[in-house]
């Protein structure tokens, strides 16, 4: 619930929304996470951690609105790694809304090197 901003891990917020009705849309929060500042722990011959994404959406009364928490559990063979580290990860979480203006609230944080950020977005939709 806190509004600070961390850039601990380097992550990119970005949102894309579509209407369906006039009424009703469906808002996207992509977050693209670098992976070339994670620690992995190797063990049995993968490379190991553990990303928790919050994503969450206030109204412009600072009320929550949505939320929603995703875990992805990595255990990437060398070369996976390897591949991961010069794209990167997105994570994708979709939200049912009403038109109207939110803050968007985005939380990122790894297991292995306790690395967080949280990040800021505002977005209308008419």
């Amino acid at each position: 619930f806190s509004q600070e901003e961390l850039h601990n891990l380097p992550v990119k917020l970005r949102t894309q929304f579509f209407k369906a009705t006039d009424d009703e849309a469906k808002l996207v929060i992509l977050a693209h996470v670098d992976l070339q500042h994670l620690h992995f722990r190797k063990v049995e011959g993968r490379n190991n951690n553990v990303l928790t994404c919050v994503s969450a959406l206030f109204n412009r009364n600072g009320n929550l609105v949505q939320g929603m928490e995703k875990t992805v559990t990595m255990r990437l063979k060398d070369e996976t790694l390897q591949h991961k580290l010069s794209s990167g990860i997105t994570l994708k979480t979709s939200f049912d809304v009403k038109p109207g203006n939110y803050l968007v609230r985005l939380v990122v944080r790894d297991s292995e090197g306790q690395l967080m950020s949280a990040e800021n977005g505002a977005v209308e939709i008419r």
